[in-house]
């Protein structure tokens, strides 16, 4: 019981608090970690208020079945998903707001229930649809596909001629916000001047010639096989960052054709994203390329700066699905299942308030999805752990390509 109600005490929006006690952990607080995709001092300040929200969620819940909730919900930041990852493994935190390839890195070893023993999924995020997905096929993009798309979704953003256009206006032509999605995908992002310097016109290029353009633009001076030269590309300081990273280096090895050592060379020599505002700037204002989800120019704050991204910048290329990002949890402080369903019940429920929005709209989540009506959780759980492995095999090269780099 003092281990259940350490648990609830710490969520703070965990448990529900009675006459029993219930806790997660040995602490006195819930500790969450978010890791900044944008400025961490924003971040901060915009997720702060969900400290309380949660913890009169999970307060309220304990006491519907007379039980205690006492822990005091703590948010924090981590300098990047690979130290989220460790210290949630670690049982230093509780929740964290994580892409699966960190999960997946962290999770630990298979357990014979099918969960693994360090980390849990407490729920999965899903997003507004991309309306220029529509159609797209499943399985690895193909050369023909990653290029075909990033056509239209250039011609749908085309507002070279709109002059009085919001950040607003732009948005609402790509995004499809009455169908929600599971996945995203990671889009490269070149400057235009980038582009005319190099005699590249997008709308023109054909399926025989997109893998060599691609190549004279990202890795110009090498011929062949070759690794060396001047690096037209960017990935996140992070090497766990499917979108920054892992999946921009799979489109590069799988779309663009560049081998193992060229690979390794442009992760080596590439520029490293801080984030993905400033990518989105940096693109736009330099002869330089950038990753990231769509659309990583909407994410800069300027509603000018904002605007000069999308008129200044082209994709060029996007890559595989990524199975959306969610809250995981430490089995070794989050283990009661009552505390599990408060915190699905409660993020839930706070997700769909629209005085929450923005809250959650710092990692462009919609809603959440977990356990439904009959469901075991177990067994959801283990379902989308099984997607994660299969979906990571790829991803998994990748890593080890880079591990050491």
């Amino acid at each position: 019981m003092k281990k259940l109600l350490a648990i609830v005490g710490a969520i703070g929006l965990t448990g529900t608090a009675a006459t029993t006690v219930v806790s997660c952990g040995t602490t006195d607080t819930f500790d969450i970690i978010f890791i900044p995709s944008n400025n961490a001092t924003e971040v901060i300040n915009t997720v702060k208020p969900l400290e309380g929200k949660l913890q009169a969620e999970m307060k309220a819940r304990a006491e519907e079945r007379g039980e205690t909730f006492t822990k005091k919900v703590k948010i924090s930041t981590s300098t990047n998903y690979e130290a989220a990852g460790s210290t949630l493994a670690a049982g230093k935190a509780d929740l964290a707001f994580l892409p699966v390839g960190t999960y997946n890195k962290n999770k630990g070893t298979l357990k014979e229930d099918g969960t693994y023993d360090k980390l849990g999924i407490l729920l999965e995020s899903s997003r507004d649809a991309y309306s220029v997905e529509a159609g797209m096929p499943d399985g690895p993009i193909t050369q023909s596909d990653s290029l075909k798309y990033a056509k239209n979704y250039n011609e749908l953003l085309d507002i070279s001629e709109e002059e009085n256009i919001t950040k607003e206006q732009i948005r609402e032509k790509y995004l499809d916000t009455k169908e929600k999605s599971t996945y995203y995908r990671s889009y490269v992002y070149v400057n235009n001047k980038l582009l005319e310097k190099q005699g590249i016109d997008i709308s023109s290029i054909q399926d025989d010639s997109y893998e060599e353009t691609l190549r004279k633009l990202i890795l110009p001076d090498a011929k062949g096989d070759e690794a060396k030269g001047t690096v037209n590309f960017a990935v996140s300081k992070s090497k766990t960052s499917s979108a920054g990273t892992i999946y921009p280096l799979m489109w590069l090895k799988n779309v663009a054709k560049f081998n193992d050592q060229q690979v390794k060379y442009i992760y080596t020599n590439s520029k490293k994203q801080e984030n993905y505002p400033s990518a989105a700037e940096v693109v736009s204002n330099s002869e330089s390329v950038a990753v990231g989800f769509s659309d990583i120019r909407y994410e800069i704050k300027d509603e000018a700066a904002s605007i000069k991204a999308f008129k200044n910048t082209s994709v060029i290329g996007m890559t595989d699905k990524i199975i959306n990002d969610g809250i995981m949890y430490s089995r070794k402080r989050v283990n009661d299942d009552k505390v599990i369903k408060d915190l699905r019940d409660s993020f839930k429920d706070l997700i769909s308030k629209e005085e929450n929005k923005e809250i959650f709209n710092v990692y462009n989540h919609a809603d959440y999805i977990g356990p439904e009506g009959e469901q075991a959780p177990i067994e959801w759980e283990t379902a989308l752990d099984k997607e994660i492995t299969v979906t990571s095999v790829e991803a998994e090269k990748i890593e080890a390509l880079i591990k050491d780099l």
